[in-house]
């Protein structure tokens, strides 16, 4: 009696604990679906981005589309005036009509979406057997897409308007439909249209963003991993291609044919000479600050970057998750070529159908986009996202389920610690508007003035404060520079030497001995000292900016 008491005890108790379980097992997906609301409290936690790409661009743009400034201002945010404002405008409305605080939880739980389509990811990929037992299927799933998010790129750009964390939604979106499959009893749709829905989704994202171009040329390449006929996954790719030339269109298409007015090239500032722009002179717009320096280094690239972030970041960081996911990604290649069981795991032994081959080739489609256009760190967030999902498949598949599963968590954890995120500035909310720019005291009626910026600064943010009538004009910062032959420069001129009210001077003060005075001087003027009052803002620059008169050469 006593014996079969106790046995009956410790079923009941295994039973407890396996329902005890399998709840825990269906809270996943709800915490996994709350993961916004967490990650706006964070961006709250985190404080007010006044990253560099905001105070240069991303304000101004919104600003500049709305009041139908293109033209009237000449390049005051340099090369990035001409990107697609599309998501700017949203931003600047949002800036000028919530509260701080709310602009921020907004952008945070909107970054917050990635933790979802994570999560689902890693449930299409990895099969039954990977996700442990039947208990907990949803355990790992979760846990990949919570250590993916935490990179150091997602984490310093969460809450900020830097938009590859936006970006990054549209990649993942592609890449759940590609791998995604018709539930059961529900009819098989045309081969081509999942394909074609993926393209559309990614070129949206490229239009919005054009970083995102080696993660639309690796979901458009996607389907050569599939299985099926070789000429089925060439029309796939081809359908994908198509797609995403219309998801494009979709989201750019009013500013490309506006730039092609303008400038003779739908996506200007980039690809001029390809578009033989009559704007070439003014140069290509792109930061090849960062690139590999031989191929000797395009081969070995994440081995000498995650030891020298500045290879590939202006701001500070440490993460290794991409020199992770390369030193596994050699070994896993060495094994496939050599040993039967790993191909055997890849093809279907181990994970979904061809789910595993298709992630990895996407990513190494995507990395090699990157690398050879880019080598920009912040661009990379999408891949960087995955790589936990990546080590788990790569992992699995070199040493088996049990093996590479708890390879693969005590990989993550230590990636986890390891990790500092990217340090784009940040300061206290406060009470101030998120930008909060004015204008000094003594030139709050200034109307009709030409103002001239000058230095490698991000100032244009302090452009909407002032009256609509003043007129700003660029003269160098980032690669532009004032040059004789440029076109810029020539409608600069013609500008300043027509106008007959005042003109101005805005610089940041530590620019001043590093070539401002020197490029006011080229351009016909001295600044006067006595006139300079600081421009201020709620996310101002780490050096204040100043507004001051222009007088001629020569004119005593």
């Amino acid at each position: 009696m006593t014996a079969q008491t106790t046995t009956s005890g410790t079923n009941r108790g295994k039973s407890d604990g396996l329902a005890l379980l399998r709840y825990f097992n269906a809270a996943i997906p709800v915490f996994v679906w709350l993961t916004p609301l967490g990650s706006g409290l964070l961006s709250l936690h985190m404080g007010k981005s006044m990253a560099w790409d905001l105070l240069h661009y991303h304000y101004y743009n919104g600003y500049a589309f709305l009041n139908d400034r293109l033209g009237y201002d000449i390049v005051p945010a340099v090369f990035h005036t001409f990107l697609n404002p599309a998501l700017d405008i949203a931003f600047y409305a949002g800036v000028e009509a919530l509260p701080a605080r709310a602009v921020g939880f907004i952008l945070g739980a909107i970054h917050g979406v990635n933790v979802i389509m994570l999560f689902h990811c890693a449930r299409l990929v990895l099969g039954p057997r990977v996700r442990g037992f039947a208990a907990m299927p949803n355990l790992l799933p979760g846990f990949l897409a919570v250590a993916g998010f935490g990179t150091a790129a997602a984490m310093g750009t969460l809450g900020s308007w830097h938009h590859d964390l936006i970006a990054s939604l549209f990649f993942l979106g592609a890449l759940l439909i590609l791998l995604a499959r018709p539930a059961a009893g529900v009819p098989r749709a045309p081969k081509l249209l999942r394909p074609a829905c993926a393209g559309l989704v990614v070129g949206i994202g490229l239009g919005l963003k054009l970083t995102l171009a080696p993660f639309v040329l690796a979901i458009v390449a996607a389907p050569l991993a599939a299985a099926g006929r070789v000429r089925d996954r060439m029309l796939a790719c081809v359908a994908a291609g198509a797609a995403a030339g219309m998801g494009l269109m979709l989201s750019a298409g009013f500013w490309m044919a506006r730039m092609q007015a303008e400038f003779g090239n739908p996506f200007f500032p980039f690809f001029n000479r390809l578009f033989e722009s009559p704007f070439a002179g003014a140069g290509e717009g792109r930061d090849l600050r960062y690139l590999p320096a031989d191929v000797l280094e395009y081969l070995v690239y994440p081995v000498l970057f995650s030891f020298d972030g500045d290879r590939i970041s202006e701001a500070p960081w440490r993460d290794f998750r991409l020199l992770a996911a390369f030193a596994v990604a050699i070994a896993l290649l060495a094994a496939a070529l050599t040993n039967r069981m790993v191909r055997w795991r890849l093809n279907g032994g181990t994970f979904t159908g061809p789910n595993a081959r298709m992630l990895l080739w996407t990513a190494l489609v995507g990395y090699a986009g990157w690398l050879v256009l880019f080598s920009i760190y912040r661009y990379a967030v999408p891949l960087e996202m995955l790589v936990p999902l990546l080590l788990c498949v790569m992992l699995v598949a070199l040493f088996g389920t049990r093996a590479g599963v708890y390879a693969t968590g005590a990989c993550c954890l230590l990636l986890v610690m390891t990790t500092s995120k990217a340090d784009f500035a940040r300061r206290d909310w406060g009470d101030d508007p998120f930008v909060g720019a004015s204008v000094p005291t003594q030139y709050r009626g200034l109307r009709d003035a030409v103002i001239l910026m000058a230095g490698r600064s991000a100032d244009a943010h302090f452009i909407p404060a002032f009256d609509p009538s003043n007129r700003f004009i660029r003269l160098d910062g980032f690669d532009y520079v004032y040059r004789a032959g440029n076109p810029f420069t020539r409608q600069a001129a013609a500008i300043v030497s027509g106008h007959e009210g005042p003109v101005f001077g805005m610089f940041r003060r530590d620019r001043r001995g590093q070539g401002v005075e020197s490029t006011f001087r080229s351009f016909g003027f001295a600044i006067q000292d006595a006139s300079c009052a600081k421009v201020e803002s709620s996310v101002r620059p780490p050096e204040p900016t100043f507004l001051c008169r222009l007088a001629p050469l020569g004119s005593g």
